[in-house]
């Protein structure tokens, strides 16, 4: 497909878009707060005008973002736009908030896109992956919810006593980095009545390729030995650090860190290093939280 042909393929899909009643208002109350009057002004005058224009557009853009998560025919519309310049490949796709008496809900579902030559069957997969977690943390998250409640009230709680708990499930999802062909993308979810809910995936994509990023893909062939001196390395300087830092060292039952494998969680940074991960209580007690350890990728 030739560049005109893409062209007039974005103004189709412009046009069939369902923009909602909302967002066509605030773009045009955005548009009209921009001065048409260009007569020559003072200088003091022109920033002032021109402040209130870089305003007026950052209100449009804000628009477009509260289209996407406000109308699920406007997001799928524009996820069929070609991507251009910098515009990111991972999109809002479905956005939840609601509250009950229980409980108050915030789920963001993202979605990835592609571009044309790039493999969209992985891509495809790990969308319909995230759907189905995301679904699936949601439900048994209200299932957890009730059982705690119906063994507060059993206990003699009371339902007003437990409403003022507050309790808040929140999903999100942090992309990483993000470059021409690859992409890190942490998908999260947790409850703030009980740390021992929270859960994050990690995807990291060679999208030219259609296939998962491992840490040897970063590290080569020596990856294990290159992460774990690295890793032991910032654990000793952490607890020089901190005198009341602890790490586990296999006593008491808690072998703590060990080695990394295949099947170790990560991440890639802004730099392009792989940030190994590791969650809560799995090297460290729970009150010194999520582990984290940059490792300096192979030149």
């Amino acid at each position: 497909m030739n560049l005109e042909q893409k062209v007039l393929q974005s103004q189709r899909v412009y046009n069939r878009m369902e923009i909602p009643m909302e967002l066509g208002m605030m773009v045009a109350g955005a548009i009209r707060s921009v001065p048409g009057n260009i007569t020559p002004l003072p200088v003091k005058t022109k920033k002032t005008r021109w402040r209130k224009a870089v305003a007026a557009v950052a209100a449009v853009l804000l628009c477009f973002t509260a289209g996407l998560n406000a109308s699920e025919a406007f997001a799928e519309a524009v996820s069929k736009v070609p991507v251009l310049g910098d515009l990111s490949r991972v999109l809002t796709f479905r956005e939840y908030r609601w509250k009950d008496n229980d409980k108050s809900m915030h789920i963001a579902v993202p979605q990835i896109q592609t571009e044309e030559g790039e493999s969209s069957a992985l891509v495809g997969d790990i969308n319909a992956e995230i759907e189905r977690i995301v679904e699936a943390y949601k439900e048994e998250a209200e299932q957890r919810i009730a059982e705690y409640k119906e063994a507060f009230i059993a206990t003699g709680g009371t339902e007003e006593e437990f409403a003022q708990k507050n309790i808040k499930v929140n999903v999100d999802y942090s992309v990483k980095y993000e470059s021409q062909d690859c992409l890190s993308l942490v998908l999260s979810a947790d409850e703030d009545w009980s740390g021992a809910y929270g859960v994050q995936y990690y995807y990291n994509l060679d999208l030219k390729e259609g296939r998962k990023l491992t840490l040897s893909d970063l590290l080569g062939d020596d990856y294990v030995q290159t992460a774990n001196a690295e890793i032991k390395r910032q654990m000793q300087e952490r607890l020089a650090a901190d005198p009341e830092l602890v790490y586990f060292d296999g006593s008491n039952g808690m072998q703590g860190f060990t080695t990394v494998d295949e099947n170790t969680n990560f991440y890639i940074s802004q730099k392009g290093n792989p940030v190994v991960v590791f969650e809560k209580y799995a090297i460290a007690p729970g009150a010194f939280g999520v582990q984290e350890f940059e490792i300096q990728a192979q030149a």
